[in-house]
This record gives structure tokens, C-alpha cells and sequence, in this order.
């Protein structure tokens, strides 16, 4: 029985196979030919970002970013543009960092990479205020000046009780700012080199103090390690003051990290980041609206 009814089906299929038309077995067969080597919609962006990443420049990175922020079918190729080009901002930001911090190099910085790497030339600008400010501070006398000859006896102070006591009290009050100053200089620079570990020791201080930039910092720092709500509080209780965080409030309002997406929220955090002359913010607001409006359209 059991060769009976293979006999039988292998029959059925010869036959069913022999009622197929050549003309229906040469068309099915050009078109599985014609499918090899072509590739899926995928296969086309990861090109895309291949071509983009053989490039050496940063903006068209930033670019890319823009255009298909809100293209779901990107996801993955956006997570890569991003991460290269905080590579590539990174390694900016050591060639700056390395060597003289000037006012001079802050203009250069500005000019070749506001558009890409506002948050490193935000933290390079932090750095040499922060050091002009030290200098300053170093420049100011820590004590009375001397008005006449009275006050001097064989190049010593005629009242050495006195003046010592004076200096002594204000070096005593000026160290605390300096220390602040060490601490918040070295809060930036260990935020832009990604040494986030260290980054959070130095900048808790401050930040809890109510530095903006510190307070900046740490939403930065956050954001980077995917801690989005602890990064989202960071930044609001900075954003009113420092154009850095108020970005980073209308990027994550604009994608939803942290707290509940929010177009107009996004779009609000923009226009204060760019009212306190943040680069980026303008593009990323019309980019936003740009979107909205084709959204809408749609």
C-alpha cells in the first residue's frame, strides 16, 4: 500500500508539472534571475552612509542628520551618522584642546565647527573665560595699595601686623574662587573628551551650585550614557541660561528621549537656544518646521 501511494503522488506531480507551459517556466525563471543582485531599499541607504562616511568633513554629517531626523526607516543609519560625527567633533576638540587655549583659536574654532560641534566650542569658549578670568583675578592686588613713603621702612611695611592680616584674609577668600574655577575648567574639558566617569565628579559641585554650565555638563554627560530623564532635568534647570541645554531640551522634546515628544515644546527650546546664540539652533528649528509642515501636508 505504502509503494502504491508513493507511485501515485510522484505520478501527480510529473503530470502536474508537465500541464505547465515553457513559456510560464522561462518567465518565472527571468524573474528570479532578474532579482539577483538586487538590493533592498536598506542595501541603498547603508551607500548613503557609506558614501557620507568616505568623506572627510563633518557637516554633511550634520546634514544628513537633519534632512531624515524624522525618517523611522533611517533609524539605525541615523544612530551611526551621529555617532561618527561626535567621533570626528572628539577628535576636533583634542587638536584645539591640546594645545594653547586663545581667543584666537576660539574664532577659528567657531568658524569651521559651530555648525556640527557647537557643544565643543561651547566648552572650548568655557575654558578660555574661564582662564581670563583667573588672570584677572591674578592681576587684582590682595591688599591696599601703599599711597606714600610713611607706609614703607627699608622696603618692609611700617605695620606689618596690620597689612599681613589683610592679605592673609583675602588670599584666604580668593582660594574657594579658585578652586571653583580649577574644578569647573576641568568639569568641561573632561566632558568633551568623554572621560564621562571623572566628568561627573567634577561637575556635581558646581552644577548643584547652580553653575549653567555645569549644570549643562551634566544633561550632556546623561544624555551620552542614555540616561535621558536624569539629562532632561539637568537641562531644564539650565536652559534658561545656557543656548547648550535649551538645544538639548528641543532635541529631546523634538525625539521624544526623556519625556513625551513634543513638537512645539521643541520648537520653543530652539527659539530660546538660539536667542542665547547657539549656532545650531536656528537650522535645527527650521528643520522642524520644515518637517511639520510636510507632516501636515501628508
Amino acid at each position: 500500500m505504502y509503494r502504491l501511494l508513493v507511485i501515485m503522488m510522484s505520478a501527480a506531480l510529473v503530470g502536474g508539472c508537465g500541464n505547465l507551459k515553457t513559456s510560464d517556466v522561462l518567465s518565472r525563471t527571468g524573474d528570479a534571475l532578474s532579482k539577483i543582485g538586487q538590493r533592498a531599499p536598506a542595501a541603498g541607504i547603508d551607500q548613503e552612509i557609506t558614501s557620507l562616511f568616505d568623506q572627510p568633513y563633518i557637516d554633511p554629517l550634520t546634514e544628513y542628520l537633519q534632512r531624515y531626523s524624522d525618517d523611522a526607516a533611517r533609524t539605525d543609519q541615523l544612530g551611526q551618522v551621529r555617532a561618527e560625527r561626535e567621533r570626528r567633533c572628539a577628535a576636533v576638540a583634542r587638536r584645539y584642546n591640546a594645545g594653547e587655549i586663545t581667543e584666537t583659536g576660539l574664532a577659528l574654532y567657531r568658524r569651521g565647527y559651530s555648525f556640527s560641534c557647537p557643544q565643543d566650542v561651547a566648552a572650548y569658549e568655557a575654558r578660555l573665560e574661564t582662564m581670563l578670568q583667573a588672570k584677572k583675578t591674578a592681576r587684582q592686588p590682595v591688599s591696599e595699595p601703599l599711597n606714600d613713603d610713611d607706609d614703607l621702612l627699608n622696603g618692609e611695611l611700617a605695620e606689618p601686623g596690620r597689612k599681613t592680616a589683610g592679605m592673609q584674609m583675602h588670599s584666604a577668600e580668593e582660594a574657594p574662587n579658585v578652586a571653583v574655577s580649577g574644578q569647573l575648567n576641568d568639569c568641561y574639558l573632561l566632558t568633551r573628551i568623554r572621560n564621562f566617569s571623572d566628568a561627573l565628579k567634577a561637575c556635581r559641585g558646581p552644577a548643584d551650585d547652580g553653575v549653567a554650565g555645569a549644570q549643562a555638563s551634566m544633561a550632556q554627560i546623561q544624555n551620552a550614557l542614555g540616561d535621558y530623564e536624569s539629562a532632561y532635568r539637568w537641562a531644564l534647570q539650565a536652559g534658561n541660561e545656557s543656548g547648550q541645554a535649551a538645544y538639548l531640551l528641543g532635541e529631546m522634546y523634538a525625539q521624544g528621549l526623556g519625556v513625551a515628544q513634543d513638537k512645539s515644546a521643541a520648537a520653543k527650546w530652539f527659539r530660546k537656544s538660539a536667542a542665547l546664540g547657539y549656532a545650531q539652533a536656528e537650522s535645527a528649528l527650521r528643520n522642524l518646521v520644515s518637517a511639520s509642515a510636510g507632516a501636515n501636508a501628508n
